[in-house]
């Protein structure tokens, strides 16, 4: 095992550069989880670590072969990209820098970093990934590393305990009040790394997000209207219209959201607007039928359903039920 930092060969058992003292690690290529040397799978995500990188050979311009190490490095890129549909929620201090100018440093320093705990905190608690802190700035992903089928109101709901947290920050603070703007967007992205070893998003959604919280009112959690199609009916939001934001060549449509309107899950909410009709699956529901009258015969069962998003599995569950 080669040391990356002294290029001194060591033993294929080492932790330790034996030279330097450097230590080995194993860094997955889907999360960047730095794994012990030895691990096999990831301990974030659970992606192989041991899956070798198959050299391509290609002509380049001067109609030669690449090495295999440039072959490698260019798989390795390609690895990291990950197509994924992503919520990005950005969170920003409202009057920082005046705010900065009013206190000493070291006291505006344990405010700031007060903030970014408590709504770090908020963050992780509804499954969200913590990915930048851009000054006194926080951009976090809801669907990357892991995603869920509520990425974006967990996203949503996230924005309002952000305000509720900051809402009771601010009574603990001495000098400083604190008001913060949330922005929320939703859309396909490519994740992957770019010039670090953080993982970077590629697509509209991270930029629209910022714009939209730049828009907001303070102490206010604004969402596009791609985040509010998936959130409709599970919210209680104020229509504000299109708004044509810097930088942005399109108006985008936006929407305040003000509470949780109380309805658990979106087929749930859907309903109350109403459902399209439920075309077809009589084969699959006749099944689900048949192993239901057999539990309540006394024989046991389990039955999975499985399909891609949007098939109309929990359409199939909610018809049976009735």
């Amino acid at each position: 095992m080669r040391c990356p930092g002294c290029d001194f060969e060591n033993q294929e058992s080492s932790s330790f550069c034996i030279e330097c003292g450097a230590p080995f690690e194993r860094r997955c290529f889907g999360c960047g989880f730095s794994n012990p040397p030895h691990a096999k799978f990831c301990g974030r995500c659970g992606s192989s670590l041991t899956v070798p990188i198959i050299p391509r050979v290609s002509a380049n311009r001067e109609g030669q072969n690449d090495s295999a190490g440039d072959a490698a490095s260019r798989k390795r890129n390609s690895h990291d990209g990950e197509r994924r549909h992503l919520t990005v929620l950005f969170c920003d201090l409202v009057g920082s820098t005046a705010m900065s100018a009013q206190v000493d440093p070291e006291e505006w320093r344990e405010t700031v970093a007060g903030y970014h705990r408590a709504t770090s905190e908020v963050i992780t608690r509804f499954d969200g990934h913590v990915a930048k802190y851009l000054g006194d700035g926080i951009m976090a992903y809801f669907g990357w590393p892991q995603a869920h089928d509520n990425d974006a109101e967990l996203a949503a709901r996230a924005g309002l305990a952000i305000l509720d947290v900051i809402s009771k920050f601010d009574r603990n603070s001495v000098r400083a009040k604190l008001s913060v703007r949330v922005g929320i967007d939703s859309g396909v992205v490519v994740i992957g790394k770019g010039a670090g070893q953080e993982a970077d998003v590629f697509g509209d959604t991270a930029n629209f997000a910022a714009r939209i919280q730049v828009s907001a009112e303070p102490d206010s959690v604004v969402i596009s209207d791609s985040t509010h199609r998936l959130v409709s009916g599970l919210f209680v939001v104020e229509d504000l219209g299109a708004r044509t934001i810097k930088g942005i060549a399109r108006a985008l449509q936006l929407y305040r959201v003000n509470r949780p309107s109380g309805m658990r899950g979106r087929l749930a909410a859907a309903s109350v607007r109403g459902l399209t009709p439920f075309i077809g699956r009589e084969g699959e529901l006749r099944l689900l039928i048949e192993r239901w009258e057999r539990v309540r015969e006394g024989d046991g069962q389990v039955v999975t359903v499985v399909g891609e998003a949007g098939i109309g599995k929990s359409r199939l569950i909610q018809r049976r039920d009735k």
